[in-house]
């Protein structure tokens, strides 16, 4: 009996020293940083700032992946079901990590059970486009031709439940327009009709939309941030036409739940680290980026938050239809 209990105390100080020596040892090869949508886009670019990075720090490459698919689950589905152990993470979006329990009728991981928290890259807010030849110049001119002619303006979106659409839900429950939603099958698509005139409004990330704003194919209606932007100092924030309004895009590192704690605690110090780097602020602002950074604590809490706001919103919806 007394040797039984002797071996398997020996055996549990045995694994409780094995753990450690593990995650001391890491990154012994690559990491994968699962981006769930296609190059080119916000999550991509910022992926791959933050893989440049980490890779310099850590010391081992850090290799951006695109599994692009269903909103962003198919690329969250793969790291969920990674094996846990520091070589897989995933550069989430409110998308597959909050809106999509509330679109999709089945999904094959759950978004508050199936990832560990690890760092709140930045949040990106959105920017309210209108095609130019539409002679809306700003949010007031919205309000007014949505008041005075109800659902003839028409606002595209990457797709039903994507953040162009919730943009447009969270501006008709706070302003009481009616705006017609055209979806997409990606903000692309949606980004060309605007700029052919064949829709009148969008929304769209500050990063991807700069370009075609610089180059007078777009009109900038508002910002929606609580402030104006430094990349966008003439834009005025949409809360100042339609109060309480504010809708951020957020960019964020989640990994396979059950991930080593002490590899979560690095990998959010050398972000953190990463982030405060003059030269790498200079590059976030230069993209309409904030970067965030934070414990992994702040970050599930955030996380926790966000989906019950996005809940809200999609629920309003679908009272009202």
């Amino acid at each position: 009996m007394k040797r039984g209990i002797i071996v398997c105390a020996l055996a549990s100080f045995l694994a409780l020293c094995a753990a450690p020596a593990l995650a001391d040892g890491w990154p012994a090869k690559p990491i994968r940083l699962i981006v769930p949508f296609g190059p080119g886009g916000t999550t991509d670019l910022l992926a791959r700032l933050v893989a440049d990075g980490l890779s310099r720090q850590l010391g081992q490459s850090v290799v951006v992946e695109n599994k692009p698919g269903a909103g962003g689950n198919i690329g969250a589905a793969e790291v969920a079901r990674a094996t846990p152990d520091g070589y897989t993470m995933l550069m989430g979006t409110p998308g597959p990590l909050a809106i999509n329990p509330y679109i999709y009728p089945e999904m094959s991981f759950d978004p508050a059970k199936d990832f560990a928290a690890v760092s709140h890259v930045a949040d990106v807010p959105n920017v309210i486009l209108g095609y130019p030849g539409s002679g809306l110049k700003n949010m007031r001119d919205v309000l007014e031709e949505a008041k005075a002619h109800p659902g003839k303006l028409n606002w595209g979106s990457p797709g039903v439940g994507s953040t162009g659409h919730i943009a447009l839900e969270l501006l008709k429950q706070l302003s009481g327009v009616d705006i017609t939603h055209v979806p997409y099958k990606g903000a692309a698509q949606a980004t060309t009709d605007l700029i052919a005139g064949n829709i009148q409004l969008a929304a769209d990330n500050v990063p991807t939309a700069l370009a075609n704003i610089r180059a007078g194919k777009v009109v900038a209606l508002g910002v929606a941030s609580k402030q104006r932007l430094d990349v966008l100092p003439d834009v005025e924030p949409v809360a100042d036409t339609v109060k309480g309004y504010a809708l951020s895009s957020w960019f964020v590192i989640v990994a396979p739940a059950g991930t080593p704690d002490d590899i979560i605690a690095r990998l959010a110090r050398e972000i953190d680290a990463f982030e405060q780097k003059p030269e790498i602020k200079d590059k976030f602002k230069a993209l309409g980026a904030m970067p965030v950074g934070g414990t992994p604590a702040q970050l599930a809490a955030h996380l926790d938050s966000e989906r019950k706001r996005f809940g809200g919103i999609l629920e309003n919806l679908r009272a009202a239809k």
